[in-house]
């Protein structure tokens, strides 16, 4: 990615700092790196081959364990004797361990109890930054104070938890990019000055979360014997100070990739909209939970099925709501992951169900749909 030099902040320098410690280039493995192009007065960041674009984690022996790769056995060992999962450590050394582990989360024996329990429901430790508690007091109506424990799940958990449930499509976490560097990676826009493909993206960010501003990444991943799935993460301006203030980037990368699991692995989404409703109804009238719940773990409820007889009608076109639906199952995809495709740079259309974007579409966009979507079911079930 490009930058003027001029316009470069401390907040982009510590991105970059962490972006360069934990990943490497998606295309050749290789160290990123920041350089100077004096001739456009900007600083690139990325790999030094400038033709490649995309990130992607380097892995540690412990994320590699719990994403079921085969180790060196006295590594393992070694890595299982931190964890408090699945260890089996007794009940009071485990909620001290927990205690000691989050001393900022002020919790009480309760309250680490339940967070124990949660953990234990997901199968993710604690102890390896896969989930982490958010403490928050409230007061009854009698007036006595209560611990409400919020579990966050971490990008690193997000992608644990996929591989965890679906070993066999498990095929490595996504490649990340900013919106920009993407647009750069797609035929119609290569060739367009930087400038230009920054005004397009501005208008992506707009059908996508109404803020021509917003910090937009991309997740690019697949699994086995699937085409790629592309899911975008923002953070808005308008969240700037109040959620994750430093390296706002990283939080829309990180949302980016929490994104993608949940609408590539629908086995794990079931689980978490199970876990979702649990925390909810923990929350009761809690609004600051609530939207802690809400922000984290935002599932789009799927629309129901169709009758054969339902189409979508637009200015032009028709579209059978029963071969979307059919068209959905066999991609595998879920109404999120449709959300997404139809707000990326093909036809820029959004709406708070497939049915209210779909009704977006001009005709020209609304065939070019319908061959796009009968192309890539063709092309899934010559794989099988």
């Amino acid at each position: 990615m490009e930058v003027k030099r001029d316009e470069v902040t401390q907040a982009q320098w510590d991105e970059w700092r962490q972006l360069m410690r934990d990943n490497c280039c998606a295309i050749c493995g290789c160290d990123l790196t920041i350089k100077t192009i004096p001739e456009h007065a900007t600083l690139y960041f990325g790999c030094p081959n400038t033709e490649h674009h995309g990130f992607i984690e380097r892995t540690t022996y412990t994320q590699e364990l719990r994403r079921g790769a085969e180790i060196h056995p006295a590594i393992r060992d070694k890595i299982e004797r931190k964890m408090i999962l699945p260890g089996g450590q007794p009940i009071e050394v485990a909620l001290s361990m927990i205690q000691t582990r989050f001393p900022r989360a002020d919790m009480d024996e309760p309250s680490a109890a339940l967070f124990l329990w949660d953990c234990v429901r997901l199968d993710l430790d604690p102890l390896l930054g896969e989930i982490f508690p958010a403490t928050f007091k409230t007061k009854a109506k009698d007036g006595t104070e209560k611990k409400v424990v919020q579990p966050i799940i971490s990008e690193d958990g997000w992608l644990s938890l996929a591989a965890r449930s679906c070993a066999e499509a498990w095929a490595g976490p996504p490649r990340t990019m900013r919106l920009e560097e993407y647009l750069q990676t797609q035929d119609a826009y290569k060739e367009k000055p930087y400038p230009e493909v920054k005004e397009i993206a501005k208008e992506i960010k707009v059908d996508l979360c109404k803020d021509p501003e917003a910090y937009v990444w991309v997740a690019v991943g697949h699994r086995k014997d699937q085409d790629d799935a592309i899911t975008y993460g923002w953070y808005k301006k308008s969240e700037e100070g109040v959620v994750a203030k430093n390296l706002p980037g990283n939080q829309a990368r990180v949302r980016a990739i929490k994104r993608w699991v949940r609408e590539v692995f629908p086995e794990a989404k079931a689980k978490m909209k199970e876990m979702t409703a649990t925390w909810m109804e923990r929350a009761g009238d809690v609004r600051d939970i609530q939207n802690v719940i809400e922000a984290e773990y935002h599932i789009v409820t799927e629309e129901p099925s169709p009758r054969p007889d339902e189409a979508i009608e637009g200015e032009g076109f028709s579209i059978n709501l029963q071969w979307l639906d059919e068209s959905k199952k066999a991609l595998k995809w879920t109404d999120e992951t449709m959300l997404s495709f139809l707000a990326g740079p093909l036809y820029k259309v959004s709406g708070k169900t497939v049915t209210e974007a779909l009704g977006k579409l001009t005709r020209e966009q609304a065939e070019d749909f319908t061959k796009q979507i009968n192309s890539r079911v063709e092309k899934q079930a010559s794989l099988f």
